[in-house]
């Protein structure tokens, strides 16, 4: 996905930390960031890192507020409906980019009441089995889903969730037929996908890496384009011959559409120059995750990339929400 991570960026967050001008026209008050999750997942998470090292380095008040419901629509809706001065922002998953496919209507045009600001953190995920299945690697499963149609499992957090996406992409590239296991969330799907009662699972790392390094499940591929330094010695989709395959689990901030482009480029540097210090990015290393992203026009590319992509998926499978 993203791989701009240089030295010469990371020299330039940290002159941008240490020159208080540039945020001199923002933040004017305090700031609400609202994450349309509960508390404690990765997106609260990061969202509550950024407002804290904002705070910091602008000495103005950073508050997140969390609005669950309705597949995330609940707190994208109140941003949308914001003022748009920088104030009030969002923090959210790449179901914005699937939200527009997953339903008839929603309360808010994502590509006119909502502008991208910037990537937050992002992962890939990584394709697991149960370490006495007899798939040592991606090939092998696949070979197995082309041999017998219709008999391998893949377990997913829910319909419409990401590992949804990757299990659909996964069989479109492979020309697998393969059958789409849905759970009430992750956790449930990972407990299954461990004790074999599904054969596979597209899971996140932080949750598939303990149980990786303990020999209970076996990694198999990862979704990016490139390996992850999180399981460097497992490869890609790509590198079994499968093209133009990447699953990207992301989180972006995002401001009401109106917000003058100037005010953007100032809270994206603001932001990426808080994700670029040491501490947050060991933070998120740690369970697989990059911290930060490219500039504000290159991640409206991908954002835009992103609900092309997932939109035509979900439109070709029939796939709905839970």
């Amino acid at each position: 996905m993203f791989r701009l991570h240089s030295a010469l960026g990371t020299a330039l967050a940290v002159l941008m930390l240490g020159q208080p001008a540039i945020a001199a026209d923002w933040p004017t008050g305090t700031v609400t960031i609202i994450v349309p999750y509960t508390p404690g997942n990765i997106t609260d998470i990061a969202a509550r890192i950024v407002a804290q090292k904002l705070q910091e380095s602008t000495g103005q008040s950073f508050i997140v507020e969390n609005k669950p419901g309705a597949s995330t629509q609940i707190g994208t809706a109140e941003v949308a409906r914001a003022e748009p001065d920088g104030q009030t922002l969002l923090i959210t998953g790449a179901g914005f980019a699937t939200n527009p496919a997953l339903f008839a209507e929603l309360p808010y045009d994502t590509d006119k009441d909502l502008v991208p600001v910037g990537l937050v953190v992002s992962n890939p995920l990584v394709l697991v089995t149960a370490a006495d299945k007899p798939y040592p690697d991606f090939a092998s499963l696949v070979d197995f889903a082309k041999a017998n149609p219709g008999q391998l499992t893949m377990a997913s957090g829910g319909n419409g969730t990401l590992s949804h996406m990757a299990e659909a992409l996964t069989a479109l590239v492979t020309g697998t037929e393969m059958i789409h296991v849905p759970y009430k969330g992750g956790s449930a799907a990972a407990t299954d996908t461990l004790s074999g009662h599904v054969d596979s699972m597209w899971d996140n790392p932080s949750s598939a890496m303990p149980q990786i390094e303990a020999g209970r499940i076996r990694a198999l591929a990862v979704s990016s384009a490139h390996r992850s330094d999180a399981f460097p010695d497992v490869p890609t989709v790509g590198e079994f011959g499968y093209g133009n395959f990447e699953v990207i689990n992301w989180f972006a901030m995002f401001a009401p559409g109106a917000t003058d482009p100037e005010l953007l480029d100032t809270i994206h540097d603001q932001v990426q120059a808080a994700l670029e210090q040491p501490d947050v990015q060991e933070r998120f290393a740690k369970d697989g995750v990059t911290a930060g992203g490219p500039s504000r026009s290159e991640f409206a590319a991908f954002v835009a990339s992103e609900t092309e992509k997932w939109g035509q998926i979900i439109r070709d499978n029939g796939i709905h929400a839970d």
